[in-house]
């Protein structure tokens, strides 16, 4: 066959190829949106709360105009709370802690050795060195059985939204 007449055949199939393809979607129009309904149930929404009353002019312990600072009685100073013994080498290694953090800043770990203090916890900072660097461990306890500390760490894990995990006590080699 003709180098030409191959080259023609070629053409025509390909046309008629896009003519099947493409002229039933222009003759067709535009296609039809089907609309999906989804029946949600959403609730109620809860009532709101009451608000609190305001309190009213009795309940203030303001002075009255032109009455003199003096008369009033002076403010109440904050005690300080006592300062914890600091815990000695043994109860660092007998029992069972949950440890809850590691920081690398000394700030950021006294601040939650301070939150879990103020619900009672004995908590108990320890510095050691990673990779060159000082990190603060924040441990509570100590626990004496494994259990104890389990039920600490969910303690924890509820009140103060602290994943923790259990440090056994160190054994002497």
């Amino acid at each position: 066959m003709d180098q030409r007449f191959k080259q023609r055949l070629i053409g025509a199939v390909v046309l008629v190829a896009l003519a099947v393809i493409f002229l039933p979607m222009l003759l067709s129009g535009p296609a039809e949106r089907t609309r999906v309904d989804i029946e949600l149930d959403i609730p109620q929404e809860p009532p709101a709360p009451e608000t609190p009353a305001l309190p009213d002019a009795a309940m203030l312990d303001e002075p009255d105009p032109g009455e003199s600072l003096e008369s009033q009685p002076a403010p109440v100073e904050p005690q300080a709370l006592p300062e914890a013994a600091a815990p000695t080498e043994s109860a660092l290694t007998d029992g069972f802690f949950v440890q809850v953090g590691a920081f690398g800043s000394e700030a950021n770990a006294q601040r939650l050795a301070e939150r879990l203090q103020a619900d009672d916890h004995a908590v108990v900072i320890r510095n050691e060195m990673v990779d060159e660097q000082t990190r603060h461990i924040v441990q509570v306890g100590p626990k004496a059985s494994r259990s104890d500390a389990e039920q600490l760490a969910q303690q924890l894990a509820n009140e103060h939204e602290l994943s923790g995990f259990i440090v056994e006590p160190a054994t002497a080699d």
